[in-house]
Order: C-alpha cells, then sequence, then structure tokens
C-alpha cells in the first residue's frame, strides 16, 4: 500500500515513463518480430543452404540487363557438365494468365509451368496428389488450396479440369488437376495458385525462373567462376560474355533487386531504417526514464537519507526502486503489447502469429530486468558523505541524456522530410504521376492487344473519355528490349544496341510529353493489319520455300513506309550527339529479327528523359516507335467531372469488345506506387517514429522543466519581489532548456546528413539535400521545446511571490 500511495503522490512522472515506456515496448516488438520475418524468407526449405537462383548479367553498355530470369535451354546443360549440380527446377510464368473455372473467368499473375523436379527441390506441403509424379505428363496441374476452395468450395478437386489461357497465347488450354498444394507461406519470396506441366507458347521465346540444387558442400562462388571462366575460354565470337550470377535461395528477397522480379522484394536498407528508428525510440524513452528516475532520486534525498540513518542499507533502498520500477514496466508491456496490435495494424505488418510468443515473452522480461537495472542507477551513481548524507545529483547527469534524446529526435524529423520530399519529387518527375483522371489497363491479353484499335474507337465516341493511348510497358514497369541499329552520321560499333519502346501515335501528346527537337505529331501511322502483314512478309523471307508471288503482293501492299523514329536525350548521349536538332531527319533502321515489323526511317523528334520507368536506375538510351502489336497497357484519359460515367463506360465498351476477358483498371498514381511501394512504407515508418520520438522528447523536456522550476522557486520569488518582469524569468528558466536542444541540433546535422546521402544514393535521380530540410528540423525542434518548456516557466514566472517564498 506505501508503494501505491507513492505512486499516486508522484503520478505525473509516472504517467510519462508509462507513456515512453509502453511506447518503447510497442516499437521494439513489432520491429524485432517483424524483422525476423523477413529474414526468415525461404529458410523453411529444408535444402534452401544449397538452392541457388541462376542468372545472367548481358554486360551491353548502356542497354545492359540483368534480369531474374534466364532464356534458353542452357541451363540443362551446365547440369549435364558439372556434377556439383544436382537439381534444377524452372518456373515459366503465364504472365497474365486468364483462368477459367466453370462460368467464372478470372486474372492471376501467380500461374506457372515448372518441371517435374519442383516438389523435390522446394518444400511445399501438398495436400492431396502424389508430388513424386507432378508435372511428369504433359497438361497437368496443382492448385492452391485458396483457389480451390474459393472456385470450387471443397479441395475434393483432383480429377477437375481448369482452363488457363496464357498472355500471349489467342487460344486457352485445358488442364487436369492433379492435386491441391497448401497456400505458399507468406515468407517465400514468390507465391503460386497454380502450377502446371511445361507449356510451351508458340513463336514466344522461354523465359524462365531457374533454380539450381547444389550437392552438399559445394563452393557456389567457386561453381560460378568456373562456369565464368569456361565461358569465356570458349568464346571466339568478340561479343561481350555474360556475367554468370548464382545467387542464395535465402538471400533473394532482401537483397535482389534485379529487372522482372517475381514479386516485389524487400529490402535489408528498409530494415536498417527500421531498427534504426526502433533504437531512436526505445533510447528515447529509457533515456527519459533514467532522468526522471535521478530527478524523483533527488526530490527524495531527505527520506533517503532518513533511512540511512535508520539503518536501512543500500541493498534494502535499491529494492524499494525495484518494486516500483517492476510495476511500472509491468503496466507498460502490457499497454505495449496492444499498442503493438495496432501498430502493425496500422503498417500492415503481420506479426502475432505462430511460435512467436514466446518471442514476445523474452522481449518483455528482458525490457522488465533493464528497466529495473536502470531505476537503481541514481543510487548506484550518487555520492556518500559520511555514509549518511546522499548529495544532489549534478545537472550534467540528466543534461547529456537529453541532449542525445533529442539529437535522435532531431535525426528522425530530417529523415521524414528528407523521405517525403524525396518522394514529392518521384511524383513529379514521372508523366501524369499524380494525374487523379488517368485510368491504366496493364497486360492486356493477345486478342484485347489485337482488338485496340476496335476499343479505342469506341471508347472516344463517349464525352466522359478524353483521350485514350497504349505502350509497351505500364507506367512504371522495365523497359527491357532492344536491338542493335545503323543511324547515318554515326559510327556503327560492335555489339551496341539500343532499347525498343513501342507507343501508340498519340502517346507523347496524351502524357503531356514535348518534344526538346523536331515533332510528336505523327501523322499516319500503320494500323494493325499492317503490321501483321509485315509480321508475315518478314517470316516468309526467313523460309527455306517461300510463295514469291505472295511475297510480292504482300511487299506491294505494305508499300514503301518510311518509319517515323524518335530518341530520348539519353540515345543521344549514347551516340555522342550534343545538339538534339542534330538527329532530326537522320536516317535510322533497327536490325530487328522481324526486318519488315521496322523498316528504315527517319529520327523526327528528340524527347526528354522522360522517366516512364522507375527511378531507380538511370535511364536507358531509347528509341520509341509507333507499333500497336506490342502494345500490352492501354492508358485511358477520363473526364475528372463524370469519372463514375467514365469508369462504366470503359467496363460496358471492354464487355463489348472483349466479351471474353474480366475488366481490371487502376489509376495511374496506383501504378506507380507499387514500384514505390518499399519507399512509401519507409516514409509511413519514420514518419510514425519521428512523430513518438518527439512527443517522447518533449514529455522528457517537460519533466526536466518541471523539476528545474521547483528547484529555483526561492530564486524565483526573489527575482519577482526585486522586480524582475514575466519575460525575463521566463528566459532564465528557458534559456538553459532551449540550449541543450540547439546543442542536439548541431550534433545532429552531419549525422542526419550522412543517413540521408546514403539513403538517396539508392535513386538514380533524387532531390538535393537543401540547407533548408535541416533548418526546419531544428526550428521544429527548438519550437516544441520552447512551447513545451514555456508552459511550465509561464506558470512559475506568474506565479506570487510570496507563495513561493512561502513554499521555500
Amino acid at each position: 500500500m506505501k508503494l501505491f500511495r507513492k505512486i499516486k503522490h508522484n503520478w505525473k512522472w509516472f504517467a510519462i515513463n508509462a507513456v515512453g515506456l509502453s511506447t518503447a515496448v510497442a516499437c521494439t516488438l513489432v520491429i524485432y518480430l517483424y524483422t525476423t520475418q523477413q529474414f526468415s524468407y525461404d529458410r523453411f526449405n529444408t535444402k534452401a543452404d544449397q538452392i541457388y537462383r541462376i542468372t545472367t548479367n548481358s554486360n551491353s553498355g548502356a542497354t545492359s540487363i540483368h534480369p531474374a530470369r534466364v532464356t534458353g535451354d542452357w541451363p540443362k546443360q551446365l547440369v549435364s557438365e558439372y556434377p556439383a549440380i544436382e537439381k534444377m527446377v524452372r518456373l515459366f510464368p503465364f504472365r497474365r494468365a486468364i483462368i477459367k473455372i466453370g462460368d467464372k473467368r478470372f486474372y492471376s499473375e501467380h500461374a506457372f509451368s515448372t518441371d517435374s523436379t519442383f516438389f523435390n527441390i522446394f518444400d511445399f506441403k501438398v495436400l492431396s496428389g502424389d508430388p513424386e509424379k507432378a508435372f511428369d505428363q504433359p497438361n497437368r496441374a496443382f492448385i492452391s488450396r485458396s483457389l480451390a476452395m474459393k472456385y470450387f468450395g471443397n479441395l475434393n478437386v483432383v480429377g477437375k479440369e481448369i482452363s488457363i489461357l496464357h498472355q500471349q497465347e489467342p487460344e486457352p488450354k485445358v488442364y487436369t488437376i492433379d492435386g491441391v498444394m497448401e497456400d505458399f507461406p507468406v515468407n517465400s519470396h514468390f507465391h503460386a495458385d497454380l502450377l502446371t506441366s511445361y507449356t510451351e507458347v508458340k513463336g514466344q521465346t522461354p523465359w524462365a525462373y531457374t533454380y539450381f540444387l547444389l550437392k552438399k558442400g559445394t563452393d557456389a562462388k567457386a561453381l560460378q567462376a568456373t562456369i565464368q571462366k569456361n565461358w569465356e575460354k570458349d568464346n571466339d565470337t568478340g561479343n561481350p560474355v555474360p556475367t554468370l550470377d548464382l545467387q542464395k535461395l535465402t538471400d533473394i528477397h532482401l537483397y535482389s533487386h534485379k529487372t522482372r522480379e517475381m514479386e516485389k522484394n524487400g529490402d535489408i536498407r528498409s530494415i536498417l531504417l527500421l531498427i534504426s528508428g526502433g533504437i531512436i525510440i526505445l533510447f528515447i524513452a529509457l533515456i527519459n526514464f533514467l532522468n526522471l528516475s535521478r530527478v524523483q532520486f533527488i526530490s527524495e534525498i531527505k527520506s533517503i537519507q532518513v533511512k540511512r540513518i535508520n539503518g536501512a542499507s543500500k541493498p534494502i533502498i535499491a529494492r524499494e526502486m525495484v518494486s516500483e520500477s517492476l510495476i511500472l514496466s509491468g503496466l507498460s508491456v502490457i499497454v505495449g503489447l496492444v499498442a503493438a496490435y495496432k501498430i502493425s495494424g496500422y503498417l500492415n505488418i503481420p506479426i502475432f502469429q505462430g511460435t512467436q510468443v514466446d518471442n514476445i515473452a523474452a522481449i518483455s522480461l528482458l525490457f522488465i530486468v533493464g528497466v529495473a537495472l536502470l531505476s537503481v542507477v541514481p543510487l548506484i551513481t550518487s555520492k556518500l558523505v559520511s555514509d549518511v548524507k546522499v548529495s544532489e545529483t549534478k545537472m550534467s547527469l540528466y543534461t547529456f541524456p537529453m541532449v542525445l534524446q533529442y539529437t535522435l529526435a532531431v535525426i528522425a524529423i530530417t529523415g521524414t522530410l528528407v523521405l517525403n520530399r524525396q518522394i514529392d519529387y518521384i511524383n513529379n518527375e514521372h508523366p501524369d504521376a499524380e494525374n487523379a483522371n488517368m485510368v491504366v489497363m496493364a497486360n492486356n491479353p493477345w486478342d484485347a492487344v489485337q482488338r485496340y484499335e476496335t476499343f479505342k474507337t469506341e471508347l472516344l465516341k463517349h464525352p466522359s473519355v478524353t483521350n485514350v493511348t497504349a505502350a509497351m510497358e505500364e507506367p512504371g514497369g522495365n523497359i527491357l528490349d532492344g536491338a542493335r541499329f545503323t543511324m547515318e552520321g554515326v559510327e556503327k560499333k560492335p555489339n551496341q544496341a539500343i532499347n525498343i519502346f513501342t507507343t501508340d501515335s498519340n502517346f507523347f501528346s496524351t502524357m503531356g510529353i514535348h518534344p526538346i527537337a523536331g515533332t510528336v505529331d505523327l501523322g499516319y501511322t500503320p494500323s494493325q493489319q499492317w503490321e501483321a502483314d509485315a509480321v508475315t512478309l518478314s517470316e516468309m523471307r526467313t523460309a527455306k520455300n517461300p510463295d514469291k508471288k505472295e511475297m510480292a503482293e504482300l511487299e506491294k501492299k505494305l508499300g514503301n513506309y518510311s518509319e517515323k523514329y524518335i530518341l530520348n536525350v539519353s540515345a543521344l548521349k549514347m551516340l555522342g550527339i550534343s545538339n538534339p536538332k542534330d538527329a532530326i531527319g537522320k536516317r535510322f533502321r533497327l536490325n530487328f529479327f522481324l526486318p519488315d515489323l521496322f523498316p528504315e526511317g527517319k529520327i523526327v523528334a528528340v524527347v526528354p528523359d522522360f522517366h516512364y520507368t522507375d527511378l531507380h536506375s538511370k535511364e536507358r538510351p531509347l528509341v520509341i516507335t509507333p507499333r500497336k502489336m506490342f502494345n500490352y497497357c492501354f492508358l485511358i484519359g477520363i473526364n475528372p467531372a463524370q469519372r463514375k460515367k467514365a469508369i462504366a463506360t470503359i467496363a460496358a465498351v471492354w464487355k463489348k469488345v472483349n466479351p471474353d476477358y474480366p475488366f481490371q483498371y487502376e489509376y495511374i498514381a496506383d501504378s506507380y506506387k507499387k514500384v514505390y511501394s518499399t519507399e512509401y512504407a519507409q516514409t509511413k515508418a519514420l514518419s510514425l517514429f519521428a512523430l513518438i520520438s518527439i512527443i517522447l522528447s518533449s514529455l522528457g523536456i517537460f519533466a526536466m522543466a518541471s523539476f528545474s522550476t521547483q528547484r529555483r522557486t526561492k530564486e524565483i520569488g526573489i527575482r519577482k519581489v526585486n522586480g524582475a518582469r514575466v519575460s525575463e524569468v521566463m528566459t532564465m528558466l528557458n534559456q538553459d532548456l532551449v540550449k541543450w536542444v540547439a546543442i542536439a541540433f548541431v550534433i545532429a546535422t552531419p549525422v542526419a546528413w550522412y543517413a540521408m546521402d546514403i539513403w538517396l544514393s539508392n535513386f538514380a535521380y533524387k532531390t538535393s539535400l537543401s540547407w533548408w530540410i535541416f533548418a526546419l528540423s531544428g526550428i521544429l525542434a527548438v519550437g516544441i521545446a520552447m512551447l513545451t518548456v514555456s508552459f511550465q516557466s509561464y506558470k512559475a514566472a506568474t506565479k506570487n511571490p510570496i507563495d513561493a517564498l512561502r513554499y521555500e
């Protein structure tokens, strides 16, 4: 009872500590468990340490790419040539597959065809069917539990049929279900709703995510070096040899940022950012607790002296202090657990699952013990006079921790400002990134692409639709296709290639991108029928016995069309052209494997690097040309005053033109947000941490201001009696505490600059670290500190001096 009366008497300090420690518990739990989950990716596979994904870097200069998948059958040859490679499995994506079950149709981006070794290498649980015989026959499939329950209503689906249409094929294929898989774990770097035996797509190069199972004890780096050495030895073409990369399975999620990843991976930098934020909050809360423990210790000096006179030893006094801390830390852990659950929901982090209860209990116990140890620090560090009198603690003992906690808070504020500024910079750099009136329909089926002109014509009949255009990739996607070329006036270099980006003829005007030379008003451009004829003619040229009469008819039908090519600024730099006007009118030809599809033409315009893709990498040298058959992404401008009507119109026209395919869309802002989901999450988390940090720091400085004012009550009374004004008393009380914050700002600025400079290095295009960002952080910190301290100092300065002298 005595202990609870003491807590009730000091409720203000108890409440401040409870808020701080509860917050620290919540953030520590969320970050620790989330981090543990992130590092656990793919480790559920019993052979995880033997599984490696194989990729290659093309080494083609400015157009060099390093995709997460490989093409061709050469990995099979490596399996036969190198005994260290035990098995291989490939995953061929259906891309955006259209799946039909009964009368239901839906899109899936998690459908793959694979090899019969899949379940021998990966440990995904099979609920029904024989994993040993999986995929050893054509047109067989395994589906996930969720898919079975959603579309069949039960797991008894073996022997039933499912129809799958590959995005780049005109006709679906029917598969017989051989088994059901458990839904893939959250901590898998890829998730499949549906797996089938290997399915070849006619006319398409088979790209596959390819994994090797190495024999136990194999040195992967040595094997990689050996393969690379042999490749270079066998190369007699003079072309650059691709660089082989064997990437450990457990490194993919946090350390892989290649193009065409199976899913959006995590980022070790995000983990470090979260850990830093958690450490800042934990330190601030513990510093507050330590400072307030010292304040309480000093305020109870007389009581402690009496206890010492009456024979109480230091251990007995320490036991009392620990008892108080146990109540405080126990309550903080309970409140912190509830807050952690709420924070995890806000950050969309599923943490309270499975065996994590043990980790939560361990962290909670460690926290309680740590707080108990800190609670006796004031007693341990105090000086004894004649083993009886306890001297007052020096101001420096809590001044330094106060400076440290505000230093951490300023770093958090600065980081938040920089992250938000970079997000704004990203949105400003991308064309129409924040346009709420631009609809994106990405990864459309092959048939829908062939009907694009009809779809566009029908849409433009409605006043709620303002523009319709199309492009090869969706906003934020990767432009990876390329070819060698020749250009008038430019020296032909061996193996020099340029990336190709195809669009509709009105792409630039629709997206608001203006040329810096020439014109993007292209006039006549070929129809889709022209393109189909060009493909046919190109294929006939390489056939053994082509029909010469038909070829002549096609050549006549195609006419002498001169292609219209557009270059971006990065292409000019690669070509060594400094003045954009010098490129206009130059003859240009792509050495494409279908020569009639991209005939010789002229450069008609130069456009800026318009950042249609993400800003993590440098803009690629692009040649842009109108060609509809590759434009899988439709971009539709809508009237803002008729948004709902426009969406309904698009849906109705889609159903009319493409009745066999589901209607799906998103706004362009959402397309870019997907690309920068990691950065948005980092900004969201750090903003929350900064807010918490400044609140905790303010609570700490509030407590310190109260203590400082209480200690100087008599001095304030004497100064008031002698004519001191309220402003003078407030200045006297404020100046020390504000000085601490100013010192913290000076310390924090170079640290924050260094940390943010490293973070911004992740972007090829980034905002600048302007001086005003750091100045604003300092002004915010000093301003909040001033408001907090001034509240206390004003109360003290306006108090009746007689009451102050009576108090003393």
